[in-house]
C-alpha cells in the first residue's frame, strides 16, 4: 500500500507541470503568465544585457620637454604690386623667367613651373626656362613639366632661340649689381641666421622692410624667418650677402621664409654673392646668385636665377616653382 501510494504522490507531481504547459499553449489559458513569442520582424527584441560603452581611445602623453610641432601660418595668395622706389627693375628681358641658369638646368622629380595669376610680360607667362651660354636642360619631359609646354623651356632640343636667354642673362647682371649697390638699413655679421636676427621694434625672427646686409653668408636653420609687410603690398625686401645663402628645413619648424601683412615675392630679392642652396620647405622671392641655385623647397614662389653655374632641383618629388610676377 505505501509503495502504490508513492508511485501516485510521483505521477502526480509530473502530470501537474506538463498540464500546465499543455494547457498555456492553447487559447484557452485565463492564468498564463509566460510572455508570447516575439516575432523578430515585429520589433527590436529586448536586450538580454546592457552594453558596455565603447571605451574612449587612449592618447599618447607628449613626452616631457618635447615641443609639438607648430604649423606654418596660412599662406596669402599669390600676388604682387610694385611701384614703390625700392623696388628693383628686373626689365622685359629677365621678368618672365622662373628658372635661368649660366651652364645647365637639372630637375629629379616632378617639378611644375607656373606663374601666378596675372603675371606675364609683354603678353607671355611668367613660367620660362631658360640657358645661357650653356644649353642644357634635363629632366623635363620627362618628369618635369612648364605650364606652356616644351616651347618655354630655351635649350638644345627644346626652343632653340638662344637670343632671348642671352638677354635674359645680360638683365640679370644689371639686377644683380642694382641689389648690391642698395644702402643697408641693418648689417649682421657674416653667418648670422636670420630666424633668430632682430631690429628695434620687430620680435626676433621678424624683419621689416629693408636691405640687410651680411659681409659672408646667411642662414634660415634655427627657425623661420617671417617677413612683415606692415600693411604695404609695396613693401620690399633685399638681402645682400658676400657669399652664400643656405635654408635648413625642420618639418614647419625651421628652415622657411614667411610672409604676412602684406609682404609679397615679387618684392622680396636675394643678392647672393656665391650659391643658394634652399632646403627649407617652403621659399619666397627673386634669388638672383652669382654662380648657382639649388631648389630643395617643395614650395618656390619666385624666381632662380643663377649667372654662371647651374640651377638644380634634386628633389625626388619635384618642387611647384611659381613666378609671382611684377617687373
Amino acid at each position: 500500500m505505501y509503495v502504490f501510494s508513492r508511485f501516485i504522490g510521483r505521477a502526480m507531481a509530473i502530470a501537474a507541470p506538463l498540464a500546465f504547459l499543455a494547457g498555456c499553449g492553447g487559447s484557452g489559458c485565463a492564468n498564463c503568465n509566460v510572455p508570447p513569442f516575439q516575432n523578430p520582424g515585429s520589433g527590436v527584441p529586448t536586450p538580454f544585457f546592457t552594453p558596455v560603452a565603447t571605451p574612449t581611445p587612449m592618447t599618447t602623453p607628449t613626452p616631457t620637454g618635447t615641443v609639438p610641432p607648430t604649423p606654418l601660418p596660412t599662406q596669402q595668395a599669390i600676388s604682387c604690386s610694385q611701384g614703390g622706389p625700392a623696388t628693383i627693375a628686373l626689365g622685359p628681358a629677365l621678368a618672365p623667367f622662373a628658372l635661368l641658369a649660366g651652364s645647365t638646368v637639372t630637375n629629379v622629380g616632378n617639378t611644375f613651373v607656373t606663374n601666378a595669376a596675372g603675371a606675364t610680360t609683354g603678353g607671355v607667362n611668367d613660367d620660362l626656362i631658360g640657358v645661357s651660354p650653356g644649353t642644357a636642360v634635363t629632366g623635363f619631359y620627362p618628369p618635369g613639366t612648364d605650364r606652356d609646354g616644351t616651347n618655354a623651356i630655351y635649350a638644345a632640343g627644346y626652343n632653340t632661340d638662344r637670343t632671348t636667354p642671352g638677354n635674359a642673362q645680360g638683365a640679370l647682371v644689371t639686377a644683380y649689381n642694382t641689389a648690391a649697390g642698395r644702402a643697408a638699413t641693418a648689417t649682421f655679421a657674416g653667418g648670422t641666421d636670420l630666424s633668430s636676427a632682430s631690429v628695434p621694434g620687430s620680435p626676433t625672427g621678424t624683419l621689416p622692410p629693408g636691405v640687410y646686409k651680411s659681409p659672408t653668408t646667411f642662414a634660415i636653420a634655427g627657425g623661420n624667418l617671417t617677413l612683415d609687410g606692415g600693411g604695404n603690398a609695396q613693401s620690399v625686401f633685399i638681402f645682400q650677402m658676400g657669399t652664400g645663402l643656405t635654408t635648413t628645413a625642420n618639418g614647419s619648424n625651421s628652415g622657411n621664409v614667411v610672409l604676412q601683412n602684406g609682404a609679397s615675392a615679387c618684392n622680396i630679392y636675394w643678392q647672393v654673392g656665391s650659391s643658394a642652396t634652399l632646403g627649407g620647405a617652403t621659399f619666397f622671392g627673386n634669388v638672383l646668385a652669382g654662380q648657382s641655385v639649388t631648389i630643395n623647397a617643395a614650395t618656390f614662389t619666385g624666381r632662380a636665377l643663377a649667372q654662371t653655374a647651374a640651377v638644380s632641383i634634386p628633389l625626388s618629388g619635384g618642387s611647384l616653382v611659381t613666378n609671382p610676377g611684377g617687373n
